[in-house]
């Protein structure tokens, strides 16, 4: 049996960085919390958790002599100028290109203004992202959601129109919804907000897949990119979606020659080598 591992797989910048300023606090002797979890991967938030490291779901339920990680997925704008109000200790770890949304949506933001966001409208990214704007804003999955939302707003005038999206939102369904709009609105701004890193992990994805008898997709099940690659994966070929090693069974491997796993960005290094060598060992 063939084994390959995607080469952009374990953690990206964005959560390298965030999961490196928690340990480097713990080891320093610091007492940390996280402002829900710091990054979509049970194993990470378990270790965490076992290192000390608390979660918190409201601002106000933060402990005292704390610090507060702001996770890399970002906040709302509220909930920012509630902890700078109460004087909260906080490092924000936001991830760089999401920050770099909320500054565009800052920028654009008014009432005779409008957002069309590409992603999860429940995601903690897209949550944060909306509350920078204060004009109309709409959410859409795909095509097919955003038609529906722009027969709500055809008879409507607005200042500017804003496309942004998530940023792991499907490079593929990116493309056919700007493209789509663009032929809609004469005066729409476009930003492809889409992480580099998420474009490449997709690429590797649909390359290794085609060419491959099964997929293994290692990640949170919480996670929107990893998400992403198990559709990706599931298009051309068997694919399985896993969190952790245990989740494996020898019998998904009947039959198969050629496997090929890959990983989301919050996934470390480690899980994806025991289940490469799980396979390699069997």
């Amino acid at each position: 049996m063939k084994i390959s591992i995607a080469k952009t797989s374990g953690f990206c910048f964005g959560v390298n960085r965030a999961v490196k300023i928690v340990y480097d606090l713990i080891l320093s002797g610091k007492k940390v919390c996280t402002l829900g979890p710091i990054i979509h991967n049970p194993t990470v938030i378990e270790n965490f958790k076992n290192m000390g490291v608390s979660i918190v779901e409201k601002p106000s339920l933060i402990p005292d002599d704390t610090i507060l990680i702001i996770r890399s997925h970002g906040i709302t704008r509220s909930t920012l100028e509630y902890i700078s109000l109460k004087g909260v200790k906080y490092i924000d770890t936001t991830c760089p290109f999401v920050k770099k949304i909320h500054n565009i949506v800052i920028k654009y933001s008014n009432k005779k203004s409008l957002l069309l966001a590409a992603g999860n409208k429940n995601h903690p990214e897209m949550i944060g992202i909306r509350s920078y704007f204060e004009g109309t804003s709409y959410v859409f999955k795909n095509l097919n959601e955003l038609k529906e939302i722009l027969k709500k707003i055809s008879n409507r005038n607005y200042d500017d129109v804003i496309l942004i999206s998530q940023t792991t939102f499907s490079v593929e369904e990116w493309k056919k919804c700007a493209f789509f709009l663009k032929n809609m609105f004469t005066n729409i701004k476009v930003f492809d907000t889409i992480c580099n890193t998420t474009h490449s992990r997709q690429k590797e994805a649909e390359f290794l897949s085609k060419k491959s008898d099964l997929m293994i997709v290692v990640g949170g099940k919480q996670s929107s990119n990893t998400r992403k690659l198990y559709e990706i994966c599931s298009t051309h070929t068997k694919t399985v979606w896993i969190e952790s090693v245990d989740e494996l069974v020898d019998s998904i491997f009947y039959g198969c020659e050629t496997v090929s796993i890959v990983a989301g960005a919050s996934t470390p290094t480690d899980l994806v080598d025991e289940v490469y060598n799980y396979i390699k060992n069997r």
